[in-house]
């Protein structure tokens, strides 16, 4: 492929250098097939629980890729600001001519600037845009005023739709929002799924992982020890899986992340000899524990865990959910469907050193679950450009 100049362009999410969002991986892996990359975010970052601003800076990374920082221009009152998260980037545009921009999110008026680009300056750019939105974190246009803004983000991409290549949705159920709620075609939309980053799975020392830390947390090589965790709220029934755990024998439970107050009471009540939780953990430690585990369950919301743990090439469990069945490729995953106590215990159950949790072994080790290795995800990332330059050339 040729070299380019890409520009990533994130203009709502606050950006912290160092953690496992798409925004820190995706410019990582395309700066490792070499092209130059340039990051654009806002001056927001995650601090002490909260989001703070910082200082607008202009700095190289430790993955090897610009990081451009920029203040959220205000306009007006707080809620316009937030409908139009512009930040300032056509400076940046016309002084650095990127061959290909990702803009991330479907919820910025800050799109104009980079079309205006595309149009004065280099037609021959290509622009892609990403949605991580669904009808579960996303608007539902329920009331007058929600209505009035998904009508403004529908004008957002209906005026710059002619400049824009292709819509990804990070889920297919995000592609099926993007089509409906900020009315894509279905003609432009495709599914770049999130993942892990290949250097933190440390495939080769996955024996000894799940030896040291079974024993340094007293699990018997014959227990079937399930793994989960994240930020830990209702919505993530994670109390429903610990309970069901507190039911079954033979089988261990190992939780991680922080417990919002919503669920403490529960959660704290279902901790025993069975199910452990051991606090916040990074991401590099999070690999570890899907690494050691049997298997890996999710019972509730999605999280970017849900993808990261197929990485790991250790068989899941999920809750299903519409348009979420690209977590199983090839058998890797099963999904639960009664989510309750009673019908987590009885999936556990029916997976538990059983020849049917043998297949999804075989999938899960497989190179069906390359596809969640962001290496891969890069490449498929700039499919658009390729699919351009084949077209020039014929």
């Amino acid at each position: 492929m040729i070299r380019m100049k890409i520009v990533h362009i994130a203009p709502n999410a606050p950006y912290n250098e160092g953690w496992g969002y798409q925004e820190n991986y995706l410019p990582r892996y395309q700066a490792l097939l070499g092209h130059k990359v340039i990051l654009v975010v806002t001056n927001t970052e995650h601090k002490n629980g909260k989001i703070e601003e910082t200082l607008c800076t202009d700095t190289v990374s430790a993955d090897g890729f610009r990081v451009i920082r920029r203040k959220i221009r205000k306009v007006f009152n707080p809620a316009l600001t937030n409908i139009l998260s512009l930040i300032d980037v056509y400076d940046i545009l016309r002084e650095e001519k990127p061959d290909f921009i990702f803009f991330h999110g479907l919820v910025s008026a800050t799109i104009f600037q980079v079309c205006r680009y595309k149009r004065e300056l280099n037609n021959n750019c290509i622009i892609v845009q990403d949605n991580h939105l669904d009808y579960n974190i996303g608007a539902n246009p329920s009331t007058f005023k929600s209505r009035v803004v998904r009508t403004i983000y529908r004008t957002y991409f209906r005026l710059t739709k002619k400049y824009i290549a292709r819509v990804y949705g990070v889920t297919p159920w995000r592609e099926v929002y993007a089509q409906d709620y900020f009315a894509v075609p279905s003609s432009m939309t495709d599914v770049l799924i999130m993942g892990a980053a290949d250097e933190k799975l440390h495939l080769n020392k996955k024996a000894a992982l799940r030896e040291e830390i079974r024993k340094e947390h007293n699990i018997r090589p014959n227990e079937f020890l399930i793994v989960t965790g994240a930020k830990i709220d209702r919505k993530k029934n994670i109390h429903l899986l610990m309970e069901a755990i507190n039911h079954l024998d033979g089988v261990r439970l190992i939780v991680f992340g922080n417990v919002l107050d919503d669920i403490k009471n529960e959660f704290e009540r279902q901790l025993s000899t069975k199910v452990k939780w051991i606090g916040f953990i990074d991401s590099d430690r999070a690999y570890e524990f899907f690494l050691s585990a049997d298997l890996v369950v999710f019972p509730g919301q999605h999280s970017v865990f849900w993808e990261q743990a197929c990485a790991c090439k250790v068989p899941c469990l999920f809750a299903r959910w519409p348009g979420m069945e690209h977590v199983n490729n090839g058998g890797n995953s099963e999904f639960i469907d009664d989510i309750s106590v009673d019908g987590i215990r009885k999936k556990i159950s029916e997976l538990r050193f059983t020849p049917k949790y043998e297949k999804m072994k075989l999938a899960a080790e497989s190179s069906n679950t390359d596809i969640y290795l962001y290496s891969k995800i890069a490449e498929k990332s700039l499919e658009t450009v390729l699919k351009s330059n084949e077209n020039a050339n014929k």
